[in-house]
């Protein structure tokens, strides 16, 4: 399977960050700043779902750094994958 992430461009900022899959963007990263301190956020979208989120399936978090994010998003997305749970067509 083939992930990139690449700058959203929406602002100059250069931690936001949209997940490709397959040439598609499919889910978002940021930073945020929390009363704990800096975490990212990170979430799936902009896909269309057969069906409710398959149980275990989340669809965003925020974790404390940029790997976190990155493996919480694959492990979530290939989830949603390997349930069939997702419909790539446009």
């Amino acid at each position: 399977m083939t992930y990139t992430l690449r700058l959203t461009g929406l602002s100059s900022r250069t931690d936001d960050f949209v997940f490709r899959f397959n040439g598609r963007d499919v889910g978002r990263n940021y930073a945020e700043s929390t009363p704990q301190g800096p975490r990212r956020y990170w979430s799936i979208y902009g896909i269309n779902l057969r069906g409710p989120l398959p149980q275990g399936v989340v669809a965003q978090g925020l974790v404390d750094d940029l790997d976190t994010a990155k493996g919480a998003f694959k492990e979530n997305w290939e989830r949603l994958l390997g349930a069939g749970s997702v419909n790539l067509e446009k």
